[in-house]
């Protein structure tokens, strides 16, 4: 379990994300929060120190290649 002020911490960085995306026309939110990744783009939080996230990135990269580029993914 986290500590509140690294909770904190996430949840301000997360917003300022999202709000930096907005400011350029870009809709935005976590991906688990994501009901429609067509008009959302999904943030998947990672660390460069230790590596946490990576998992959940490259799960979430495969099922939205499976999902949204299935007839490209196909044999012919």
């Amino acid at each position: 379990m986290q500590a509140h002020g690294a909770k904190h911490e996430f949840k301000e960085r997360l917003s300022k994300t999202i709000l930096a995306f907005a400011e350029e026309g870009i809709n935005a939110c976590p991906y688990w929060e994501n009901t429609n990744p067509e008009e959302f783009v999904s943030l998947v939080p990672t660390s460069a120190i230790t590596g946490e996230g990576l998992p959940d990135l490259m799960i979430y990269i495969s099922e939205m290649c499976q999902t949204y580029h299935k007839a490209k993914l196909q044999e012919k």
